[in-house]
This record gives C-alpha cells, structure tokens and sequence, in this order.
C-alpha cells in the first residue's frame, strides 16, 4: 500500500507564505541599497574631479569595497530584476493556491459530487399540488400531506437549473437553508425534458431507491427480500432480488404469465376467441356503421353491454334517466342474449347484438368478482369500445350500475377545458391503491375515450391480451397495465379524476365517505353519476341502490324478460316497458342500517359488515 506524500492544504499554504516572507526581506534590502547606490552616485557626479579611467569614485563602488567597477553595478541591476521576477512568480503561486483552497471549499459545499454530475447537478423542491396543477400528470393525485407536501427535482444537467442567480446558488449548493422551495414555473423553466416518477411504499416496508446514471430506462424495476419460487413474504435474511412489480410484501404476485399448457389453457382459448373475432370484424363493422352513423351525438356515443343476469340493472339506469329528462338517443346497447336485447329495445334503446363472438357468454348473473361469468362478460367490455372507436367514434363506456344525475357527455366534449380536452382516455378512480392497479386505479366501468391512433391501438391491444384477462379474471387490471405501458411507449393521454373529485362517485365512497354520501343524498354535490361499484352482486347492488333512493325499476319487471313482462306480446316498436317497468318515484327501502341511506334506517335492518356502525 502506497502512502501519500503530499503535504495537507494548510501547511503547503504556510510554507509558501514563508518563502514569500524572506524574497521579500531580501529584494527590500537589495532595493535599498541599489536606490542608496543610484542616489549617492548621482551627487558625486555632480561635485567630484575627474579621475583616472580606472578608479572611478561612487558611494556604490565604496559600499561594495570598491572605486568604480562597472561590472559590479551591471551584477547589483541584475539581481534586483531577478529577485523582482521571482517575488512575481511566487505571488502568482500563492494566488492559485488560494483560488485553489476557495475551489475545493465551494467543491465541498456542492450538492451532489462531480462523481455524479452527468445526472445530477442540483435539487429543488416543489409543492406537489402546485405541480400538478401546473402539468396536470394525469395521474390520480392524492392531496399532499402527511410527508408527500413536496416533490423533488433532480437537474441531470447545469443548464437545467433556474436561471436567477441566487436560486442557481442554493439548488447547487449547499447554503445552510436545505433543499430550496421553488413554483413549478421557476422549477421547470429550463428544463427541456422531465421525467416524471410516481412512488410510494405499498406495504410500508423499509424501501429504498437507487437512481443511476446509464442508458435511459422508462421502467423501473423492483427488487425485494423474498423467495420467488416459493412466493414468499419479505424476509431480511434473504438478498434482495428482482421481482415483478405486481409482488406483493405479504408474498403474494398479482401478475404472472397465462401458462400455455393443458386443454383449457387462457392462451388456447384466447387463441378460439381471436380467430373468430378476425373472422368476423368487417361484417360486425359493416352492421355497426349505419346504426353510429344515426344515433352518434359530435361524433361520441354511450355504450354499455349487458347479459340478462344483470338487466335489470340496465333497466334502472334507462328508467331512472327517463325520468329525469334526459334523452338516451345516442346510447348503445351490446346484449349478449337475445333476452337482454329485447328489453333494451322495449325501454327505448339501441342495441347491436353481435351472435359471432358474444352468444357463447352465460345468461345468468355473476355471483361474486372474478367468476367465470363475471370473466366472460370482460370480453364483451373489451369488443364493445374497440368496435365504435375502429369506425372513428368515441366512446363513453358505462356499467350497468350507474344512475346519471347530469348528462356526462358535455363534460368529456368540453373543448375550452384543457384539464379533460388534453386527454385521450378519462376514467373514473376506482377507490383501490391496490398494487395490481397501480399507477392509475383507473375504474374500467365508466370511462371515456377519444377516437384517435393511440387509443385505437390500446383497445386493440386489449384483444390481444385476452389470455390474460382469462388469467387474472380481470380486464380492469389489464388494462391498467396496458395504459402504463402505452401512455410511455406511444404517449397516450391518460386521465384519472382524483378519488375525492364529487364528479363520479362510486362505491369508495359509499362505503367510507359518510359525509359525502350525505351531501350527495342531499343533493349537495357537484356530481353527474353514481356507479354501484365495490358490491359483490348484482342482489347487494339492488338493495343499497334502494337505500340510496336510486332504484327506479317496478318489482314485477325485476328479473323478468320482455315476454313474461307483457303477458306474452311480442315487443314490435315503442317503449312498450316503460310504463309497467319504471316507477314515477324512486322505490326507497331500508336493507342494511350500517350504509348509507336516503332516509334513516336506523333500527332497521342488519349490518352487512363485520362490526359496521349505524350509517345514521
């Protein structure tokens, strides 16, 4: 091992200092006694005789032990220049080595090391709801408070800092006063591109993250304590390794690949499914067009699509919008049987029946989230937006269980709104920060979509990732992932609106918002639809619909098909089941005492939670 022999700064410093000290004791007394010489010699010259040639007479001669050599004078000139030279070298050598000490100080000060500098030169904060407003990431944003006040700014580049002088200083270095608080304006004004990273801490583990300058990444990977293999929980005495970011801390993996074996395999079934969509689409598109070309509103329709299981919910919809006074001329029905078809058609709606790729889908109801017909009916959501948006049409999607209090279609066709106009997809927050729904938790039941390229190609997409819909028993966590991957890779313009937006409540808030459910009850909010979401059936969704003031559909039509309903009579044109279906008022009943609820049910009914508490 090699020691360093250079000296420390300060005392290479002092010894400079005293090497300056004797130079110029020395060039003093040489200059002194060169001007005594000069001077002494200028008045004997004035006043003495003239001398042989060789004993010249000065006071300079006398001081240096003799009479006239000019030789001896030329030697003194000399070194008084020489020794001048030297003090100007060695003043020059200390004013490097002081400029030196004050750069190694400020280099001490800097923020980030030069070790770090081609990508990171400096630091800002900025307020996160600021941020936001001034960019409008799109993503669903928590107010920011508890520890996420602030975002961080990293500058990759000198030329990306603030211009302002002092604001230059303190993001660089270190003044004293920690991480400088700048606008958003200030912050980014110099900055010709950002990237943008959302994190947060799902499972409160003890979590890190590195940042390292190399080839760009536009993903991020996630490495934690667990056994893959055996799916595990984290545990500090493993190493950490690379796993899925859908992983979550308690061991559980949310996304993994469709296996391709066996006869009933996602992919092989996905593989049936496609083939006969390809086989089909131009008939299907050829049969659509005329049907968008007549009922479409500023080139957008309302579409929904529904099995007869979960009619009666489509029912309400139509029969709680009628009355209210809205015209549902631009909706559009996809039915799955022809049953569901006809009592559409019979409350006055559109319908397109598409027998190729959705008769194979059950008649009955979903019992819970994720069965096999709660999958199946994923498929139809998929067909239902991409078959509009292929003929140049947006889509507003809607699940069945979504009441309207305002039209929602002049909101989402507001061109003079930048905050909903920028956009290519707008969707409702689901309510969950779920990992398997990060980073949007968009709600795949009431969205609306641009027809453009990027979205045509998103939904396309979809189709093609029906395994794993099939797979995850979810098209919602799906397309959550396929919205990530396509707003990085093709720059898609994703929306979600915050959870705590009134616009587009859902089942969220029902189930833990109890001083919003009772201004929205009041009629207090600035919302446009109510989405029964977060229930597990369709029965449940009935009955808190009924709580809520919400259900506008008479008891004999409930799980009724046209025929049963009118006696056996063929539906032939009209609305021929609005009038026996849907109620003049809401049909208001007490279910559960522990929800929320247009009137009291207090003392009425059962909790349906485990250690739920009176709603009022």
């Amino acid at each position: 091992m090699m020691l360093s022999t250079s000296q420390p700064p300060n005392r290479q410093s002092s010894r400079i200092n005293g090497q300056v000290l004797i130079f110029v004791i020395k060039l003093t007394f040489v200059c002194l006694l060169c001007g005594s010489s000069y001077l002494a010699g200028s008045l004997w010259g004035r006043h003495s005789i003239e001398l042989n040639m060789h004993a010249p007479m000065s006071v300079g001669n006398m001081m240096q032990g003799s009479f006239g050599s000019s030789v001896e004078t030329k030697k003194s000139n000399a070194d008084c220049k020489k020794l001048e030279e030297e003090l100007i070298e060695m003043q020059v050598k200390e004013e490097l080595a002081k400029h030196k000490k004050d750069t190694d100080a400020a280099n001490s000060n800097k923020r980030f090391p030069t070790t770090m500098n081609k990508f990171a030169n400096g630091i800002a904060r900025v307020n996160k709801d600021k941020l936001d407003e001034f960019f409008d990431f799109g993503n669903p944003l928590t107010k920011g408070k508890g520890g996420e006040e602030d975002a961080l700014i990293i500058y990759h580049s000198k030329g990306a800092i603030p211009k302002d002088e002092s604001v230059a200083h303190s993001v660089s270095f270190d003044d004293g006063n920690g991480i400088p608080l700048l606008d958003p304006q200030t912050a980014t004004e110099n900055c010709d591109a950002m990237n943008v990273v959302f994190t947060a801490n799902p499972g409160n583990t003890r979590q890190c993250t590195a940042l390292i300058g190399n080839y760009e990444s536009y993903h991020i990977q996630r490495w934690m304590r667990v056994d893959t293999v055996k799916t595990t929980a984290i545990d500090p005495s493993l190493p950490l390794q690379l796993v899925s970011r859908g992983y979550a801390s308690r061991g559980k993996t949310n996304f993994y690949a469709p296996p391709s074996d066996g006869k009933y395999s996602p992919v092989k079934r996905h593989w049936v499914q496609l083939k006969t969509f390809l086989q089909n689409v131009d008939e299907v598109l050829g049969d659509l067009k005329p049907i968008l070309e007549k009922i479409a509103r500023n080139n957008a329709v309302v579409v929904m699509t529904v099995n007869m299981g979960q009619s009666s919910l489509l029912m309400n919809f139509a029969c709680s919008a009628r009355r209210r006074g809205f015209d549902l001329g631009n909706v559009l029905v996809f039915p799955t049987d022809m049953e569901s078809k006809k009592l559409a058609e019979g409350l006055g709606l559109a319908t397109y029946f598409d027998e190729h790729n959705m008769s194979t889908i059950p008649k009955g109801e979903a019992r819970r989230y994720g069965d096999k017909i709660f999958r199946s009916m994923m498929y139809a959501k998929v067909l239902c937006v991409l078959y509009p948006l292929l003929l140049n049409y947006d889509v507003l999607f809607q699940d069945v269980d979504i009441v309207w209090y305002k039209d929602p279609m002049p909101f989402f066709q507001d061109s003079d709104n930048p905050k909903v106009a920028n956009f290519d997809v707008l969707f409702q927050h689901d309510g969950s920060d779920s990992v398997r729904y990060a980073p949007y938790s968009a709600n795949s039941g009431f969205y609306y979509v641009r027809a453009n390229k990027r979205s045509q190609y998103l939904f396309t997409s979809l189709l093609y990732h029906s395994d794993l819909i099939i797979t995850w028993d979810s098209h919602q966590q799906v397309l959550i992932q396929l919205l990530a991957e396509h707003s990085s890779l093709f720059g898609l313009n994703v929306k979600i609106f915050s959870r705590d937006t009134e616009y587009f409540p859902g089942g969220w808030q029902y189930h833990s918002r109890k001083d919003f459910m009772k201004k929205l009850m009041e009629g207090e909010t600035d919302s446009y639809i109510f989405h029964m979401s977060w229930t597990e059936n369709k029965d449940n969704k009935l009955l808190f619909l009924r709580q809520l003031g919400q259900w506008f559909v008479n008891d004999q039509c409930v799980g009724k098909n046209a025929e049963e309903i009118l006696g056996g009579v063929e539906i032939q044109t009209g609305t021929p089941l609005f009038e026996p279906c849907c109620a003049a008022e809401a049909l208001v009943s007490c279910h559960y005492k522990d929800k929320a609820s247009v009137n009291s049910c207090k003392g009425k009914g059962e909790n349906i939670d485990n250690y739920g508490r009176p709603f009022w």
